[in-house]
């Protein structure tokens, strides 16, 4: 189970605002960042100025306090399905009470139609990801008061489809039963229409936290190193029907209440959705969206460069310490 500030953060509001002002929003990207130095009392933040309608960072967007930074760099283009960003954090000190935080999202909401000669046909959605963690792992250390010390890093990917079909086993003479406190139960029969919900995700998840006096544990599977792979959810949908599509791309780092931590999440070639249809059937999107995948695997020279900038930012917290 992940651990959780006791006091909620900076970036974890402005992650309910976000979800509170997308209802009704086709695609939605955000980003936020927290830097901490308790000792002197410095707190600065920084996040997506709203109503969110640009889909990118506008190069790296950095806070500092102190001996703490955090940084990020991402941008998105949701007609394609595109989603990449690097985010990264560190903190410096003698006491473990600094918090460092940075995390890019992109949401998508979307209606889309097959169209074929069948009155079904398959559709296949991908989920390609490459994400590279670095700076996992935890000594352990002697606990400060009775404060949490962990550090996170989370890259994610998730998508949902619904669709509402008739239901062909409705009879209408049948009935629901009222069981009181224990809720109204009904028959299958008793529904008119049957709602198909499809969903397929893939999270890279890894936290190393203070356990216990002296000791350490660890919640996830991911360790440091590169992450690559296609996650595939593939169903038979009805033609001319919509089916209404939920994709959710995250990427976070977080050292909290600690004194000496650098870690970073880069998924600067990543994340790509994709839509695939048989032969014959087509798809339209009510936004206009292509979803055309992965690409041809190429060098990205504007990575390289987001990678030394953010080096840059981390280097020279280590000559003003100096």
């Amino acid at each position: 189970m992940r651990s959780l500030p006791n006091t909620l953060s900076a970036i974890g509001a402005a992650a309910l605002s976000l979800a509170a002002s997308v209802a009704h929003a086709d695609a939605v990207f955000s980003w936020g960042l927290s830097a901490e130095e308790m000792a002197s009392q410095t707190y600065n933040y920084a996040s997506a100025p709203s109503p969110y309608d640009t889909f990118t960072t506008g190069g790296v967007q950095t806070v500092t306090s102190g001996q703490v930074a955090a940084s990020v760099n991402a941008w998105a283009d949701p007609t394609t399905g595109m989603f990449k960003s690097v985010t990264s954090v560190q903190t410096q000190g003698d006491t473990p009470i600094n918090i460092a935080e940075s995390y890019a999202r992109m949401d998508i909401y979307d209606t889309i139609r097959l169209t074929g000669p069948a009155a079904t046909a398959r559709l296949t959605i991908t989920l390609d990801y490459d994400t590279t963690f670095a700076g996992l792992g935890m000594t352990p250390f002697q606990r400060y008061q009775q404060i949490s010390h962990f550090m996170q890093a989370d890259s994610s990917r998730y998508v949902s489809a619904e669709y509402v079909t008739a239901n062909p086993d409705f009879d209408p003479n049948a009935t629901c039963v009222d069981y009181g406190s224990d809720g109204i139960s009904c028959p299958l029969e008793a529904m008119p229409t049957l709602t198909n919900r499809q969903s397929a995700g893939k999270d890279l998840f890894r936290e190393w936290a203070l356990g216990g006096p002296n000791g350490v544990y660890s919640n996830g599977d991911a360790e440091n190193g590169r992450y690559t792979g296609q996650t595939v959810l593939t169903f038979e949908a009805p033609t001319n029907t919509d089916i209404v599509l939920n994709f959710q791309l995250y990427n976070g780092s977080r050292c909290f209440h600690l004194a000496n931590c650098t870690l970073s999440t880069d998924a600067s070639h990543s994340d790509y959705l994709g839509i695939q249809v048989e032969d014959g059937v087509a798809f339209t999107s009510i936004n206009g969206y292509q979803y055309l995948g992965a690409p041809s695997a190429v060098p990205e020279p504007s990575s390289l460069l987001m990678l030394s900038m953010g080096g840059l930012v981390m280097l020279a917290l280590q000559r003003r310490r100096r």
